[in-house]
């Protein structure tokens, strides 16, 4: 009996031991050009026998592993194959840090997934919400649940960050009216071009895939150059965002005698022609600075830590010692301030309650603010963050 006893407990020694193993292995991996990340095993000679590392999503070379990382051919766990049960779960696996890069639960251009903040609001791909229940959805009436890949092609796009070109929802209503001109919602084109830049942080692994592989890269928004036929990369971006969000991005247009307001529920009074009006809003249908949906939100998720305020300040910036800038507040006094205490939440936006309209207007509309918070255009320091 001790002899038995002796096997089990060596047996669970062992058990722990590969488990300790394999936490050091994800925290302690050295990438290679055909194991980047814990877990991800890809090629390492593209179709003209060079070296360079496939990527995981799209772009598949004809010898390409990239299948195996998302799909089990004899045990799938769905319907699709995946080695999850399911589309959050799998993306998960991988985007949650176990990758070690393109962690959406941390701050990134596209902000963040994690709910344990203050002031969190996020797109909950994980919640069976459908996509015609989005704030501001009007024509929209798709049926389907919002999921990852409600945004995101996982088989690879030509937009950057693998956004699709057939949105969920952009199938519903051909066109929407905006600024008086009819502007087709983009289904089949190159939708969005983001700046892109190499990540410092993972120099390593981009420096072992050459120009054809894998880059890690940091997104600093819509490109603002024009492009696509005279079209812009930040109207694009408003029009993706538009076609579930569609009654944000389209022209008010004036109302009847009893609805004024179009999209809105009727006032069941008659009212005469003459009171029949427009209603306005910041215009998304520009590459001008600031109005882009990009400009003021985030496309994951916001809360407290990551919030800027009119100066472009975050948490991170007011706890720094005062001889590092900072104010030297403590974590909890500096996520009191940063909180959003808006009635309908923080939106996923960047910036904290109202505070991007005075980062905007502030110098037009006050003239007691301090010069230590102006920048060298003799606006506040937050609009330069407003893209």
């Amino acid at each position: 009996m001790s002899k038995i006893r002796l096997g089990v407990s060596t047996l669970f020694m062992l058990i722990l031991l590969s488990i300790f193993s394999a936490v050091a292995f994800a925290e302690d991996h050295v990438p290679t050009s055909t194991n980047p990340a814990p877990g991800i095993n890809v090629g390492d000679v593209d179709n003209f026998g060079n070296q360079s590392t496939h990527r995981t999503h799209g772009n598949f070379q004809n010898n390409t592993n990239s299948c195996a990382n998302c799909h089990s051919t004899h045990n799938g766990e769905n319907e699709m194959l995946l080695m999850k049960s399911g589309e959050y779960e799998l993306c998960m696996s991988c985007h949650d840090g176990t990758m070690g890069f393109y962690d959406v639960t941390k701050s990134s251009g596209a902000g963040t997934f994690d709910d344990s903040h203050l002031s969190s609001s996020m797109h909950n791909v994980d919640s069976d919400l459908l996509v015609k229940t989005a704030p501001g959805a009007f024509k929209n009436t798709s049926t389907a649940l919002l999921e990852c890949s409600s945004c995101h092609n996982p088989h690879g796009s030509p937009n950057d960050r693998l956004l699709k070109e057939v949105v969920v929802g952009s199938t519903n209503f051909a066109s929407t009216l905006v600024n008086g001109v009819t502007t087709p919602v983009p289904v089949g084109n190159k939708t969005i071009s983001l700046d892109l830049q190499d990540d410092p942080a993972y120099a390593a692994i981009n420096a072992l895939t050459g120009t054809g592989g894998l880059k890690i890269t940091k997104s600093n928004g819509p490109k603002g150059s024009t492009t696509y036929g005279g079209q812009n990369d930040k109207i694009y971006y408003s029009q993706f965002c538009g076609a579930c969000h569609d009654d944000y991005f389209a022209k008010r247009n004036a109302g009847t005698t009893t609805n004024p307001v179009p999209g809105k529920p009727s006032t069941g009074t008659a009212i005469t022609p003459a009171h029949t009006h427009d209603t306005y809003t910041h215009t998304t249908n520009s590459s001008s600075q600031g109005r882009s949906c990009a400009a003021c939100h985030y496309a994951h998720g916001t809360d407290a830590t990551i919030m800027m305020d009119a100066v472009g300040n975050t948490v991170a910036d007011y706890t720094k010692s005062v001889a590092d800038g900072g104010k030297g507040w403590t974590q909890e006094k500096a996520e009191a301030y940063m909180k959003d205490v808006s009635a309908r939440g923080s939106s996923l936006k960047k910036f904290t309650n109202t505070a991007v309209c005075f980062a905007c207007h502030g110098t037009s509309i006050s003239t007691t603010i301090d010069p230590q918070y102006l920048g060298a255009d003799g606006r506040l320091k937050g609009r330069s963050k407003i893209k």
